[in-house]
């Protein structure tokens, strides 16, 4: 808001320039919120020191973080356009704000949600959610999930970086929260839920190198939608006296002796002061603020080059990072997870082809093509040249190409996508002969066609390893490399051992039956669907302070609460996203009713 932002408080960061800001940032250290009281900082001597002007871009480039200008606070605000009473604010309508208003409703709280999406146009981000064992997957017959089995394989995938707590939160959770967000669907409505990877194909794997993935997923791609599942849920809170506010911006938070007393908001009629004595802080990340970015994923920032940017799809600015970092929230210290920022690089998307053999401009590979974990898989391109990559088939890569895994950017080997593939293969082979045809397309028709991303990607084709090889712009030493890589990787498959890169025995796939194919890969880093973190919280997602102690009634859901992923996303089971966003934003709302006694 322009009024917001014309005066900036001077209590924060006060007298650091850039450098020991973000020095102080990534140990904790916050400024007040704006709360009234002296707006300059005091010396021992009880003089003042005036603001460094934190609020222009510093010429200090670390990691690329080159504004940090959402460090400081707002100016305080006094002229109220409204005034509101209430025991707890959620804001944020996604799926973490929505369970925890729900929640707290149920539990007679007294509770406003605010959401900055108008009423008429709002729509939930994204359709499907991992579950473990809700009602209807069991329903179905999708198998049992042991919740201590899922909780050690996550932590395993994770390096044993996320809150300990909030993961088994959500393991233990998941079946009764979901059965939950679902009741008041209609048998109607759960006609038009699929189940992404079940039943599962003939060759789909469970496990792949000590790591286990399950097909628990709820999708909801077809008339009833997550933003109707969450209409459903606003009105169970709305019976239970919950008010919703849309096109409403949470501002700041109030805070008096160390604890929350409120909310500023603002919307089309001025602004709004909230009293309360929580917060919950569920604003969707900070996908849209390219800063923020490159202060929370500095491994990235600073692997960027050339066209490489920092971008989402998400439009979320931080507000709800930011607005608890002013309120003296403790930031996280680690890189913040990104959906898909490390592993699915786009264009290409070359990691959703892990049964090839991926090869570099030097003809040669250069990683485990098949890591299991999808959004890790191609984790290597972040740190090689930007140049064009390449995966490389032989003319059984439709039979190859059933061996899947049930996860984010997986396959379904059916058999109308492998039909696709086929005849996406064939294309790119009559082309090689000078026989391929153009059809005939009635207006309106085109388009990749078919399913699952193989069918979107342009395939060259030759007969030898050699003419590919020049078709992909290989020569002199990379062209003769190409070959001699090839041959080797056969050895590795015919002998059952990957002595490079230590892929899996049972997903090593030779390159030997002409027709050969290839189709490139053309890396550009930064890019990201949401960010998954921020502010660090204990494990009933109460956000601490620099000392990790407890902010009384300042709480943290969804993409805003940190350490729920480690460094980046990983998906055991497709949409674990959504799943921890709604799972744990129940279980957020009941840490509040139980704060509020």
């Amino acid at each position: 808001m322009e009024k917001t932002t014309k005066g900036m408080s001077r209590r924060s960061f006060i007298g650091m320039g850039a450098v020991a800001a973000m020095a102080a940032g990534a140990a904790g250290l916050a400024g007040c919120a704006p709360a009234g009281g002296d707006s300059t900082a005091k010396t021992e001597d009880g003089g003042h020191i005036e603001s460094a002007g934190s609020s222009a871009p510093s010429d200090v480039h670390i990691h690329n973080v080159t504004d940090t200008s959402w460090m400081t606070p707002p100016a305080e605000v006094t002229d109220f356009a409204k005034e509101w009473d209430c025991e707890a604010v959620v804001c944020g309508h996604g799926f973490a704000g929505i369970t925890a208003c729900r929640e707290l409703a149920e539990q007679g709280k007294k509770v406003i949600l605010i959401e900055k999406q108008p009423e008429d146009t709002y729509a939930a981000v994204g359709n499907e959610f991992a579950s473990l064992n809700a009602k209807i997957l069991q329903e179905r017959g999708v198998p049992h999930i042991d919740p201590v089995e899922f909780y050690q394989n996550f932590m395993k995938i994770t390096s044993n970086m996320p809150n300990p707590t909030l993961v088994m939160k959500f393991a233990q959770n998941s079946e009764e929260n979901s059965n939950w967000y679902l009741d008041r669907l209609t048998e109607e409505d759960f006609a038009t839920m699929t189940t992404a990877f079940f039943p599962p194909t003939e060759h789909q794997m469970g496990e792949l190198s000590g790591i286990k993935f399950w097909p628990s997923v709820c999708s909801f791609y077809g008339e009833c939608n997550q933003t109707k599942i969450q209409m459903y849920n606003q009105a169970a809170a709305e019976e239970k006296g919950a008010e919703f506010h849309f096109a409403t911006t949470a501002e700041y938070i109030i805070m008096q002796d160390g604890a929350v007393a409120g909310l500023v908001a603002s919307d089309e009629g001025g602004y709004i002061k909230i009293n309360c004595k929580a917060v919950v802080c569920a604003c969707g990340g900070m996908g849209g603020n390219p800063e923020m970015m490159a202060y929370f994923m500095p491994d990235i920032a600073q692997a960027l080059t050339g066209e490489d940017a920092l971008t989402s799809m998400s439009a979320n600015d931080g507000r709800g990072v930011q607005m608890a970092y002013w309120a003296g929230a403790h930031l996280e210290t680690t890189p913040v997870a990104g959906m898909n920022m490390k592993g699915l690089s786009v264009p290409g998307k070359m990691n959703c082809l892990p049964q090839a053999v991926w090869i570099d401009e030097n003809g040669k590979r250069f990683c485990n093509e098949y890591y299991p974990t999808s959004e890790q898989r191609g984790y290597q391109t972040v740190f090689m040249s930007r140049k064009t990559k390449y995966a490389v088939v032989d003319n059984n890569f439709t039979e190859y190409r059933q061996y899947t895994l049930p996860q984010h950017a997986g396959f379904t080997a059916n058999e109308e996508n492998i039909a696709s593939l086929r005849d996406s293969l064939d294309k790119a082979y009559a082309k090689f002969k000078g026989t391929y045809e153009e059809p005939e397309q009635e207006e309106g028709q085109g388009g990749p066609g078919g399913g699952g991303p193989m069918t979107q990607v342009e395939w060259i084709a030759d007969d030898t390893l050699e003419g590919l090889a020049g078709q992909m712009g290989l020569s002199g030493d990379a062209a003769t490399e190409f070959v001699a890589q090839i041959e080797r990787w056969n050895g590795y498959c015919e002998a059952g051992v990957d002595e490079e890169f230590g892929r899996a025995a049972e997903v090593l796939f030779p390159v030997k039956d002409g027709p050969f194919y290839a189709c490139t890969f053309d890396p550009v880093l930064g890019e990201t669907m949401v960010t998954m973190g921020g502010i660090i919280t204990d494990g009933e997602q109460n956000a601490v302070d620099a000392n990790y102690e407890p902010i009384p009634g300042l709480y943290m859901a969804g993409n805003d609460c940190g350490r729920r992923f480690g460094t980046e996303y990983v998906t055991p089971i497709p949409g674990c996203s959504l799943a921890f966003a709604l799972v744990l934003g129940r279980e957020c709302g009941k840490s509040v009713a139980k704060f509020l006694g």
